[in-house]
């Protein structure tokens, strides 16, 4: 059956005040990633398939030796037919597998259907209006951005539904962990008594 692909761009701001490598640390726990995402209800931690060591996607970018995985067991709620509110809801369990990297995280997600979609986060130098390659409008200034690059493939005739969840579960993703390292240093700020940024 013929496969489809489609890849989608987002970026969000890292304010000043915030190191690329708490953004970077923010990534490697992988919880942050499993949870922020909207259609995510639970996950747990699962050996690593045979399959996915061997991944050309996961082989190493340089002279180093590829960073280990772990792989989750993920639970989520997705709609299947909109407008009818749960009733047009499906929970679906599928395995999503994570590699650390120097500047972000690699991950792989296999669910039902010969659905495969994988996604790279990367914490990257900004431009001068901190425009990142592919979808949406420039960021405003940014010395350094988190950007995601997310690619799922699918049949052709299911890739109208999977790409509109694609888009659901993503479209923030990148923004809401910034946003999570940004609470966590104000947390940190309060608590030694320096006050938020």
């Amino acid at each position: 059956m013929s496969r489809s692909s489609h890849t989608l761009h987002v970026a969000a701001l890292i304010p000043a005040n915030i190191s690329p490598s708490d953004i970077i640390a923010t990534l490697h726990n992988h919880t942050n990633c499993l949870t922020v995402q909207s259609l995510t209800c639970g996950h747990q931690e699962v050996p690593a398939h045979d399959d996915v060591q061997s991944d050309p996607y996961f082989a190493p970018t340089s002279s180093a030796p590829p960073a280990p995985l772990k792989s989750y067991e993920v639970t989520e709620v997705v709609t299947i037919v909109p407008g009818i509110g749960d009733w047009g809801k499906k929970t679906i369990k599928f395995f999503s597998h994570f590699q650390d990297t120097a500047t972000g995280l690699r991950t792989r997600a296999d669910a039902s259907m010969g659905v495969v979609l994988h996604a790279e986060y990367r914490v990257q130098p900004g431009g001068a209006d901190g425009e990142v390659d592919g979808e949406g409008e420039g960021i405003g200034y940014a010395e350094w951005v988190l950007a995601e690059e997310v690619t799922v493939e699918c049949s052709w005739w299911l890739m109208p539904l999977v790409k509109g969840n694609v888009y659901k579960a993503h479209r923030d993703m990148v923004r809401k962990l910034v946003e999570q390292v940004i609470a966590e240093k104000n947390a940190q700020r309060i608590a030694m008594g320096t006050g938020a940024y």
